[in-house]
């Protein structure tokens, strides 16, 4: 098993600094991040266990620079984008009303519904079938045995007294 040793690990990267700089740099590697890269590839080197001679050590150092410069390429753009998606949810307006605004809600939800209880009884019957259960005018027409006609007065009655009402909501 061949390992490089501290000192032939330190002593190859030095040889080879300005050469591997300059490629990181062409690369789009800040000098800061170059010295990481280069920290990085020392330990790799110094960690390194093989069965095999490396014929070829500075193109092996290339290599595990390269791979370097990939890994930190990759983890920035996560970065990059986990920054932008926190971003876009912190600028997210919440959307649950106010403490007035929903006090307010309920106290015009109550009034309709007194306005509502204000209609004769066939005429809210109607209306409640067709404005909150969602029944068409044929089923309303087949369980109460009325004519589609007067279903027509009744919801036209219906919205009238109840858009007159709401109108003295304050």
């Amino acid at each position: 098993m061949s390992k490089f040793s501290p000192s032939f690990a330190a002593q190859l990267i030095e040889q080879h600094r300005i050469e591997l700089s300059g490629y990181l740099i062409k690369n789009n590697h800040a000098p800061d991040v170059v010295a990481d890269i280069l920290q990085d590839a020392y330990i790799r080197l110094v960690n390194i266990k093989s069965d095999t001679d490396i014929k070829n050590p500075r193109a092996f150092l290339y290599k595990i620079v390269s791979n370097l410069a990939i890994d930190y390429y990759r983890r920035n753009i996560r970065t990059e984008a986990r920054k932008e998606d926190s971003d876009a949810l912190n600028n997210v307006p919440d959307a649950t009303p106010s403490l007035e605004r929903q006090l307010y809600s309920q106290e015009k939800l109550i009034f309709l519904q007194q306005v509502i209880n204000e209609l004769p009884p066939k005429c809210q019957q109607v209306f409640i079938m067709h404005k909150f259960k969602h029944y068409p005018y044929s089923k309303i027409k087949q369980e109460l045995g009325i004519s589609e006609s007067t279903i027509v007065k009744h919801m036209v009655k219906a919205m009238r007294h109840c858009r007159e009402r709401m109108q003295t909501f304050n």
